[in-house]
């Protein structure tokens, strides 16, 4: 007999198969990676010493928005490509070689892209910088499910974006894209938007692989293949999210991963070198994907529980199915990615409180975080 947490969310699971269809997620997303069959074009080396990018114009001089959102962020946006050994349809071994974005992050060479530019076993990762110096990278950390990776190449004073704030975001704001689209033909293509909606969910594939992303930023800036890992950023030129997405079928409908579930995770690998993050055990949903659904929940904030895993610290603070957690460590809990941000940000194991609303009644728990299995 299926058990009643499957069946409440086979709806959502319904939803985001339809929301891959709409949005590609398959040959529209986790493809836009712009695989060729070709060697990336070798640049000629040069030394960069310049500093992070710092824009300030002449007394007068008033630009758009659009150009110095560019100017402060080209030099910072790296094109990545990548080589691989695969199976044709006879076994044998072919070298394919995959073209994504990528942002530099930190001056000391710190790289964010997707997971799916990066791969699952790369053998080789070239960066290509704006003033035309390659260099080769290492992975320091990747995840299927976030669609994020953080690459490393071995250098000082580079160029980097400012991050901005994801949650500060809203529908009809300014939104620039820069990337390569297409290969290295169109390097640090700039083009440029609105938010169109937020809190998006889609069902992405890779092989047996599966995962929802949630809480994605939609926006109608062109993104084509190859722009994936490169940001999405707001009128200041800040980065506002990691463009992952788009509509196979459609125009003018793209998707970038919220800044915000970064930034923890940039902090703890420059830090510590690895990132794990703590972790509660449970599964939900926020009211925006309540709406397609289970009406009858007032839902109208928090994270709804559909399941608590055995032997994790929400099973042992006695965390129950139908919960809403309303905030966690004194933080308000409105979208999954708020949960994961406040996750992510915490330094280690230890108590939270967390408020929650059970049968009508808002209630306090204690939870005794730890860090997240590998395997969970």
């Amino acid at each position: 007999m299926t058990k009643p947490w499957i069946d409440r969310l086979y709806p959502y699971l319904m939803v985001a198969v339809i929301a891959g269809a709409v949005g590609g997620a398959v040959g529209g997303t986790l493809s836009d990676s712009a695989r060729v069959q070709q060697r990336p074009i070798q640049y000629q080396r040069q030394e960069d010493t310049r500093e992070p990018t710092r824009i300030v114009y002449p007394e007068g001089e008033s630009p758009g928005i659009v150009r110095a959102a560019a100017e402060k962020n080209i030099p910072a946006v790296v094109s990545i490509v990548t080589t691989e050994i695969k199976r044709d349809e006879i076994f044998s071994p072919v070298e394919e070689r995959g073209v994504g974005s990528g942002v530099i992050v930190k001056s000391d060479g710190y790289i964010l892209t997707n997971d799916h530019v990066v791969g699952k076993n790369p053998r080789e990762i070239n960066v290509l910088f704006e003033n035309g110096q390659e260099m080769t990278a290492e992975v320091l950390w990747q995840d299927f499910a976030l669609d994020l990776a953080l690459i490393k190449v071995d250098a000082v004073d580079l160029p980097y974006a400012e991050l901005g704030d994801s949650e500060q975001v809203k529908v009809g704001d300014v939104a620039i894209a820069i990337g390569s689209p297409l290969g290295l033909r169109f390097q640090r293509t700039v083009t440029s938007g609105v938010i169109s909606a937020l809190d998006r969910s889609l069902l992405v594939a890779s092989g047996i692989q599966e995962a929802i992303m949630e809480d994605l930023i939609q926006t109608d800036a062109s993104i084509n293949p190859g722009n994936s890992g490169g940001p999405l950023l707001n009128a200041e030129g800040q980065v506002i999210g990691i463009n992952s997405a788009k509509a196979s079928d459609a125009e003018g409908i793209g998707f970038a991963i919220p800044i915000n579930i970064a930034k923890p995770i940039i902090k703890q690998v420059v830090e510590k070198g690895y990132f794990r993050p703590m972790y509660l055990g449970i599964e939900g949903y926020d009211r925006e994907i309540a709406g397609y659904y289970n009406t009858d929940i007032d839902i109208q904030n928090g994270i709804y529980v559909i399941r608590v895993h055995r032997n994790t610290p929400a099973d042992a603070a006695g965390i129950r199915e139908g919960d809403i957690i309303l905030e966690l460590d004194g933080q308000a809990l409105n979208t999954m990615v708020k949960l994961r941000s406040v996750l992510f940000a915490l330094d280690g194991p230890g108590p939270v409180r967390l408020e929650i609303k059970r049968d009508g009644e808002v209630i306090e728990k204690e939870v005794e975080l730890a860090p997240r299995p590998e395997n969970f």
